[in-house]
């Protein structure tokens, strides 16, 4: 796997993770304090450029009155 599509994953993992727990929306903040709690940290601006990918992907959707990140349409893994 690619270190692109492993960081993908990664971020992805970590979205999921957190909404599966009951967050209602997310924002790279999120994601950045995850990363460095499991000594993995990124940039804030590689978090913003995963969160767009996954956009495209229709994993996460942007709100754009809010800047907070939510489910999108594309099913989210099954947890548990």
């Amino acid at each position: 796997m690619s270190f692109e599509k492993r960081r993908t994953a990664t971020v992805q993992s970590i979205v999921e993770e957190l909404f599966a727990e009951g967050r209602a929306f997310l924002r790279t903040g999120h994601v950045n304090a995850v990363l460095r709690e499991r000594g993995q940290p990124m940039g804030t601006w590689e978090v913003r450029a995963e969160f767009a990918r996954l956009e495209r992907e229709g994993v996460i959707v942007c709100e754009a009155e809010t800047g907070n990140w939510l489910p999108g349409n594309a099913s989210l893994k099954e947890t548990g």
